[in-house]
C-alpha cells in the first residue's frame, strides 16, 4: 500500500473515532468531556477513555499493512535501530523494528556477517570457544551452548541427512559493556546488584539497547543444495556415546560448512524493558500446518512437498517428535550421523493459532512481501523471512517475580516458536512462546552446589543467566 492512500485510510479512521466520541456525548445519560483548570488558569480537556486511545492507535497503525521502509535499502547500507526514540504507536512498529535490524545483522562487514564479529556468552568468562555445539541434554560444563533452565525437551533436532542442527549466541557491545561495567561475570556483583534493585533492566545506549541472538546451523553434506542460504566454514565439536547417552566430546572437533537456517533476535527498546522477542528463519525449513475445517487430524500429511526438515507426506502425528526423550535416538560416532531424523513442521504460520491476532499476522505478512520486493535479488537474505516476534502490551510493566506463564501481559505472536530452535515444544502451553521461560522469577542451579539467582528483571536473559552459573563452575 502506498503512502498516500494508507495516510488516507488513518484519517478516515480518526474521523470515524471523533465521529463516535460525538455521538456518545449525545446520548442519554453520558457525561460531556470534563476540563480541568491548568496552573496558568487555561483549561484542557481530560484524558479520554482508555477505550478510546486503544481504537485511534489500532486505527492508526494497525491495519493488517506494514510495509518496509525505503531507507533499509540497499542492505548494504542498512541502519540500526535507535531503540531510544522506539515509537510504540502500533503494531506493525514492533516487526518492523524486527526486520530492519535482522538486515542490520546480517550486513555485510569486511566479507562477514557484522552478527559474527560480536561477543560471546563463554568469551566473556575468557572461556575459548570449541565450536558449535548441538541442541541436546544439558551439560554441567561451560562449553554447552544450550541455554541453562530453557523451556523444552532437550531433544536433538535431526536434520534430514543425519547430522545434528548445530546453535550459537552472541551479544551486542551494549550487552557487553553492561556486564563488564558491573563486573557480572563474578557472581557476587549480580547478587548485589540484584540485591540493591531487583527491577534493575537492560540499558540502552545512546540508541543500542541490548542484544542477544540464538543463530541455528544445518550442517551441509554432499548432494545438498544450499545455493540459497548464507553458507560458512566452522569448527563443531563431536559427539560420542558415552555411559548410554549422547554426549559431546570437545576434544574431538570437526571443520565442516553450515548453513543457516534460524535467527533469534531479542533486545531491549524504549518501554519495553523485557526484550522485544523476534525469530526469523530460511523460507523452505519447513511446512506450516494447514489452517483446514475441520482442523488437520494427526494421521493426515501436512504437506505433499518437500521441505529442509520434512518429507512431503509425513502425517501430522509425526512432526516434531522427540525421539531423544524416549530412547529411541542412536548416533553413528564414526558418520556423525543420527537416527531417526526428525520431521519438523511449523504449527503455526506467523506465531498465532487461527483466528488469534489477526492484524498482527496481516503485518508480518505484508512486511515479509515488502521487504521481499526490495531486496537485490542476488542477495542470499532475499530467502529468509520473519515467522513472528513477542512482547509486552503496556510499556515499562516489566517487574522482578514474573512467571508469564499465560499470555494476560503479552502481545504479537502469542505461540511463537522457530521450527529449528523451539521444535519439539510448539504445541505444549507451557512452553509455547518465548516467554514461557524467559521470566523474571528466580532460577535454580543446573547441580546443587550453586547459588540460584535471585528473582529480577535481569533474568529475563538466559545469556546473563548461563553466565552467572558458569562462573561459579569455573570457580570450583
Amino acid at each position: 500500500m502506498n503512502t498516500a492512500l494508507r495516510n488516507t485510510l488513518i484519517l478516515v479512521a480518526l474521523a470515524f473515532v471523533a465521529g463516535m466520541i460525538f455521538w456518545q456525548s449525545k446520548q442519554p445519560g453520558t457525561e460531556p468531556a470534563s476540563t480541568e483548570t491548568a496552573s496558568n488558569g487555561s483549561t484542557a480537556s481530560s484524558t479520554p477513555p482508555k477505550a478510546v486511545v486503544d481504537a485511534v492507535i489500532e486505527k492508526s497503525g494497525d491495519i493488517g499493512v506494514c510495509d518496509a521502509k525505503s531507507a533499509w535499502f540497499p542492505h548494504s547500507q542498512t541502519q540500526r535501530t535507535d531503540d531510544s526514540a522506539f515509537p510504540n504507536s502500533s503494531n506493525c512498529d514492533f516487526h518492523q523494528w524486527a526486520w530492519q535490524n535482522f538486515l542490520w545483522l546480517t550486513q555485510d562487514v569486511d566479507g562477514q556477517p557484522r552478527f559474527l564479529s560480536f561477543a560471546t556468552p563463554e568469551s566473556l568468562l575468557g572461556n575459548e570457544r570449541t565450536g558449535m555445539l548441538p541442541r541436546m541434554a544439558k551439560s554441567d560444563a561451560t562449553e554447552s551452548l544450550d541455554e541453562y533452565l530453557q523451556a523444552g525437551t532437550d531433544g536433538i533436532f535431526v536434520a534430514h541427512n543425519g547430522r545434528s542442527v548445530y546453535y550459537s549466541q552472541y551479544l551486542d557491545s551494549t550487552f557487553v559493556n553492561f556486564v563488564q561495567s558491573n563486573n557480572l561475570t563474578d557472581p557476587s556483583a549480580l547478587q548485589a546488584l540484584i540485591a540493591a534493585d531487583p527491577a534493575t533492566n537492560f540499558p540502552i545506549e545512546g540508541t543500542a539497547g541490548a542484544m542477544e541472538l540464538k543463530v541455528s546451523w544445518l550442517v551441509v553434506t554432499d548432494g545438498f543444495d544450499a545455493s540459497d542460504m548464507f553458507t560458512m566454514q566452522t569448527e563443531i565439536a563431536k559427539l560420542v556415546n558415552r555411559d548410554g547417552q549422547i554426549v559431546i566430546d570437545t576434544t574431538q572437533t570437526e571443520e565442516v560448512t553450515v548453513a543457516l537456517v534460524g535467527f533469534h533476535i531479542a533486545g531491549i527498546v524504549k518501554g519495553h524493558p523485557e526484550m522485544i522477542w523476534a525469530t526469523f528463519e530460511h523460507q523452505r525449513n519447513a511446512p506450516n500446518v494447514p489452517v483446514t475445517d475441520p482442523p488437520l487430524t494427526l494421521d493426515q500429511p501436512v504437506s505433499d512437498q518437500d521441505y529442509t526438515f520434512y518429507t512431503a507426506g509425513t502425517t501430522l502425528a509425526d512432526c516434531n517428535v522427540n525421539n531423544a526423550s524416549d530412547g529411541q535416538l542412536k548416533l553413528d560416532q564414526q558418520t556423525q550421523t543420527l537416527s531417526p531424523i526428525t520431521q519438523a513442521c511449523r504449527q503455526y504460520q506467523f506465531g498465532n493459532a487461527a483466528g488469534v491476532n489477526t492484524i498482527n499476522d496481516k503485518n508480518i505478512q505484508t512486511l515479509n512481501a515488502s521487504v521481499a520486493s526490495m531486496f537485490d535479488p542476488d542477495d542470499v537474505w532475499k530467502n529468509y523471512a520473519e515467522v513472528g516476534a513477542v512482547w509486552f502490551k503496556g510499556t515499562d510493566t516489566l517487574q522482578p517475580g514474573l512467571s508469564i506463564a499465560t499470555d494476560e501481559l503479552l502481545a504479537g505472536s502469542l505461540s511463537l516458536s522457530n521450527a529449528t530452535i523451539e521444535t519439539f515444544t510448539q504445541v505444549a502451553s507451557t512452553e509455547n512462546n518465548c516467554f514461557r521461560c524467559h521470566n523474571t522469577m528466580q532460577q535454580f542451579p543446573p547441580q546443587v552446589d550453586l547459588q540460584p539467582l535471585p528473582a529480577s528483571n535481569l533474568n529475563i536473559s538466559h545469556a546473563l543467566q548461563n553466565i552467572y552459573f558458569w562462573s561459579q563452575e569455573d570457580a570450583q
